[in-house]
């Protein structure tokens, strides 16, 4: 006898089956994650002073650290107005990278280059073997007239 409304045993089956697949392949997936790696030293004290030769930059990292070869010297482009502009976005473009030696914990570079007259700002990045770079310095600003 054949009852009516009733699924007949190997569509339950195969619905259950589905309902399985479904659900339990739904899990979330991450992007892969890279190995875990020494996060290099921030700058945190970058100084900028213009002098007859240039802007001086100082800045000083924590503690010597073996993982950092080099820094790369940003400077933004000149910006007219003498106000600051807390939150605006800056055009850093690349004016020269330095090597570390071994041990060292001062550092400085010389920015003979400056055209024009405005606010200049710059930042200072790390740099480990394999070219990565570190995270960004302060921001170190100065107005040549």
């Amino acid at each position: 006898m054949i009852m009516r409304g009733s699924w007949p045993q190997a569509a339950v089956i195969v619905l259950l089956f589905f309902l399985g697949f479904l659900f339990g392949a739904c899990g979330k997936k991450a992007p892969p994650k890279p190995p875990l790696q020494k996060k290099l030293p921030r700058v945190k004290d970058l100084r900028a002073v213009v002098e007859a030769s240039g802007v001086r930059l100082t800045w000083t990292i924590g503690e010597a650290d073996k993982d950092v070869v080099g820094f790369n010297v940003y400077r933004s482009k000149p910006r007219p107005e003498v106000r600051d502009c807390p939150g605006c976005t800056r055009d850093f473009e690349l004016i020269t990278s330095l090597k570390v030696k071994k041990g060292e914990s001062r550092f400085q570079a010389v920015d003979p280059y400056i055209e024009g007259k405005g606010r200049f700002y710059y930042q200072v990045v790390p740099f480990d073997k394999r070219d990565r770079a570190g995270p960004d310095s302060n921001e170190a600003r100065v107005l040549v007239e």
